[in-house]
């Protein structure tokens, strides 16, 4: 495993393009992104985001091989660059007719974050060909040991990734249906 910096970002956001791209059922990412357009520029641009908030308030870590990855968000401060990613993402990705539904799924979220302090496992991608495989597995449990002794918090929408969390100690500890797919959210025991 390796900590990802600014020159990652390509391979980073290829990854997580890849993994998602053809992944079209209700979730996080879909209810996100606006409906009409480009969908790979839209879900790039969503990953672009992510890396660079990742890298601003937190962690990236590339598995040896660059055939995956997974972001944490340490913190969740203001800035100014981070303003401008947020502009950048709601303009390219989001839509200003999704603005309103995108805000109140945050509050949602953050209405089931951990009291006390936590790291955000934000998000985590395998490269197609490679998944089941057991490298997400590593990355997961590497990146772990980075964050010994922190309680990690993730939320996730579908049954195989709650299945994989899990297997991985992690438990949930809420689960709610309350946008148009299943939420579960998860802490590391």
């Amino acid at each position: 495993m390796k900590r990802a910096t600014h020159k990652d970002r390509e391979k980073a956001v290829d990854i997580l393009c890849q993994a998602f791209i053809d992944v079209l059922i209700p979730n996080s990412i879909n209810f996100v992104m606006k409906k009409s357009g480009d969908r790979y520029k839209r879900l790039k641009a969503l990953m672009e985001f992510q890396f660079d908030v990742s890298l601003l308030n937190g962690n990236v870590f590339l598995n040896d091989h660059d055939k995956a990855c997974i972001l944490f968000l340490d913190s969740n401060t203001f800035s100014f660059r981070k303003f401008a990613l947020e502009l950048r993402l709601l303009f390219v990705c989001i839509g200003v007719n999704n603005m309103l539904k995108v805000l109140r799924r945050e509050k949602l979220l953050k209405s089931f974050h951990p009291e006390e302090k936590f790291i955000h496992l934000w998000l985590m991608a395998v490269v197609p060909e490679e998944q089941g495989k057991g490298i997400g597995t590593k990355l997961l449990n590497d990146s772990l040991k980075f964050y010994d002794g922190e309680l990690i918090y993730v939320e996730t929408t579908t049954p195989e990734n709650r299945t994989f969390y899990t297997q991985n100690k992690f438990e949930i500890f809420h689960e709610t249906f309350e946008l148009d797919y299943p939420l579960y959210f998860l802490k590391n025991l």
